[in-house]
């Protein structure tokens, strides 16, 4: 594993760890953007199992920074996973000895990221994507509005969301020190207003996609989702099934949110996410 800086942000270093696959025909490198909520994660919570199943199918794997909601808002976290994109693109070869062809990855607020640059016409075209109970809009109400499912656990106060909230950009959210804040936001509705900070309608449109406008443009998509995900909903899976023009959506029954934690559970969509890759290829 090599770990760089793709860039440094107000003092805060970005970093990528890059997992070389062993086989000689590996050709492209799957980019990795860990879920969160875009409050929490770290770069390396992709379990081992999950990385090698890619490593031995060969697939290259790098793993990326971005920074962290509330104290570093939408817009520039986006800016973020451009700036890992273009780096790979431009340094791929220099740095790691392979080509600079890639595949998005993502899970939850992760897969949000991964759908929103693989739309992007300013930035390099990915050759799919693997959506892993993502979503592809902003304008819900489900992330608008208090969470049933959160409402349920011990109510965070206003005043501890206040004192985790931190006066430095960060990169990494352990979960120990972060959740809370994203219990919060669900319990309260304002996840939205945590993450983007004032907004107008049109702020939210320009990072959400929409259907006629962003869905043709997308790459061949697979989808993982479980019909009975408390915290994003299945339908945001259908919704991109159903507009994408090259998808599988792989869905699983009666499980949490991130499904994967466990890894029986999980490997039956990684597994189908490399048939679909290679599919795709």
């Amino acid at each position: 594993m090599q770990t760089i800086i793709f860039a440094e942000k107000n003092g805060l270093a970005l970093k990528g760890d890059f997992y070389p696959s062993p086989r000689p025909d590996a050709a492209k490198t799957i980019i990795y953007f860990h879920g969160g909520g875009l409050i929490w994660g770290l770069r390396n919570d992709l379990p081992e199992t999950y990385r090698n199943l890619f490593l031995e199918a060969g697939y290259h794997f790098f793993a990326v920074d971005y920074r962290l909601a509330p104290e570093t808002k939408l817009p520039a976290i986006y800016e973020d996973v451009q700036d890992a994109i273009f780096w790979f693109e431009a340094n791929a070869r220099a740095e790691f000895g392979v080509a600079n062809a890639f595949i998005l990855f993502g899970r939850s607020a992760g897969a949000y990221l991964a759908l929103q640059a693989a739309a992007d016409a300013t930035l390099p075209n990915a050759d799919a994507v693997l959506s892993f109970y993502g979503y592809a809009s902003l304008g819900g109400s489900w992330y608008q509005n208090p969470n049933p499912h959160y409402a349920k656990l011990p109510t965070i106060p206003a005043d501890l969301k206040t004192a985790l909230t931190g006066k430095m950009e960060l990169a990494e959210g352990f979960i120990e020190k972060r959740y809370a804040l994203y219990i919060y936001c669900r319990q309260t509705g304002q996840w939205l207003d945590e993450v983007f900070g004032p907004h107008q309608d049109a702020d939210i449109d320009a990072f959400s996609l929409e259907d006629m406008r962003d869905f043709s443009f997308l790459p061949p998509v697979f989808i993982a989702h479980s019909t009975t995900d408390k915290d994003v909903p299945y339908t945001e899976a259908e919704k991109i099934a159903k507009t994408t023009f090259q998808n599988e959506l792989f869905t699983i029954q009666n499980l949490e949110h991130d499904f994967d934690a466990n890894i029986d559970d999980g490997l039956p969509a990684y597994k189908q996410a490399l048939r679909f890759l290679e599919e795709y290829k």
